[in-house]
């Protein structure tokens, strides 16, 4: 019978296996992420998804233009930092770190400012835009040490953890006295408590993003918090909420009430078949999961692995449907539709290099840690 060492041991000769694959199929992005070899960056830079994204970045450096964080478009700045991100893009390159320097000027001038003292959509999207979502890819890219960065990092790590610590789900109010909300929505309307501040006491995946990035320059008891965090979406009472999480009611604007952010979609491994739109984002959510032990140790996730593995061939390399790994203008990063690395998509070969790709990164934390 094998002991849990020797399947740990296994599964890294495994990894290190497809590795080597990889370094000899792959395009230069994906050579340079697993090696980190300086030799590889002029090339790099030549390749033509590092150059297209390059250039939605440049002109924001150049006009310091930080509008349009937030959404599924190619111009959008969250899109743009999470493909750069998923490039390989680190501070480690000096124009790319250049690039950047307009986002960390703003970001450590922004944590400085008071905010608005009356609640409106506006005040909540200054703290999640300008705050979780611009910051949230900063630590995968090199900037984890930013004073800004630890700062909104350990300001979201605190608000949530004084909601999930509480473990309630109940997170809806009566809403039958509010004015100006759809019929169909009042069941969902969030109760203010969880954003009266402006912050959002909800885990979101831009959290999940910017914890992971900045999971190992925390102490234990931080680690221990975010842990908690992670472990909150994992109860059976999460599956019951609603997939916009709900909708936030701030009244005396053009809207009364939006949705803001969204759960994490954790697809339901009970069912027989799933519809491609539930799978798109998986192995995207596997990835970033895989870095805390909380949920590594979740059915849910293990479950996940299990599903994944079976796309697993003959020579333990992996080969997913097109739909799990898809690349497509304007579609959100978040969601896993930009999860080319670089890759002729033409290539026989792009499938294989892309899936073998994506899970040997998901198993580095597996079985790293």
């Amino acid at each position: 019978m094998n002991t849990g060492l020797e399947v740990k041991c296994y599964n890294i000769r495994r990894k290190n296996m497809s590795k080597k694959w990889l370094l000899d199929n792959s395009d230069i992005p994906i050579k340079y992420i697993l090696t980190g070899d300086k030799e590889y960056i002029e090339k790099f830079l030549e390749n033509y998804e590092v150059q297209y994204w390059l250039s939605q970045l440049k002109p924001r450096w150049e006009n310091n233009d930080l509008g349009k964080i937030h959404g599924s478009h190619d111009y959008r700045m969250e899109n743009i930092l999470g493909k750069c991100c998923i490039l390989g893009l680190s501070k480690t390159i000096p124009v790319f770190e250049c690039y950047l320097t307009f986002i960390i000027d703003f970001l450590n001038k922004h944590i400085n400012e008071p905010a608005e003292e009356k609640l409106s959509f506006g005040k909540i999207y200054s703290y999640r835009d300008y705050e979780t979502v611009l910051s949230c890819f900063l630590p995968m890219l090199g900037f984890s040490d930013e004073p800004s960065v630890k700062y909104i990092a350990e300001k979201r790590i605190s608000i949530l953890y004084n909601f999930v610590k509480q473990k309630r789900y109940d997170i809806y109010i009566d809403a039958s006295g509010y004015k100006g909300i759809k019929k169909e929505w009042r069941d969902y309307i969030i109760n203010p408590e969880l954003y009266s501040d402006g912050n959002i006491a909800l885990p979101a995946m831009h959290d999940f993003i910017l914890f992971a990035g900045m999971y190992d320059k925390f102490d234990k008891t931080k680690k221990e918090k975010i842990e908690s965090i992670v472990a909150w979406i994992f109860n059976v009472k999460y599956t019951e909420l609603d997939g916009r999480y709900g909708y936030f009611y701030v009244p005396g604007g053009a809207y009364n009430a939006k949705a803001i952010i969204f759960k994490v979609q954790l697809i339901d491994f009970n069912k027989m078949t799933f519809d491609k739109g539930d799978l798109v984002s998986l192995v995207f959510i596997c990835f970033i999961l895989s870095h805390f032990k909380s949920a590594r140790k979740s059915e849910w996730f293990k479950k996940a692995i299990i599903y994944l593995e079976n796309y697993r061939t003959t020579e333990d390399r992996y080969n997913f449907q097109k739909h799990m790994i898809i690349e497509k203008p304007d579609c959100y990063v978040i969601g896993g539709g930009h999860m080319n690395i670089g890759e002729n998509k033409k290539s026989k070969k792009y499938g294989e290099i892309i899936s073998t790709y994506w899970m040997n990164r998901i198993n580095e934390n597996l079985y790293s840690n």
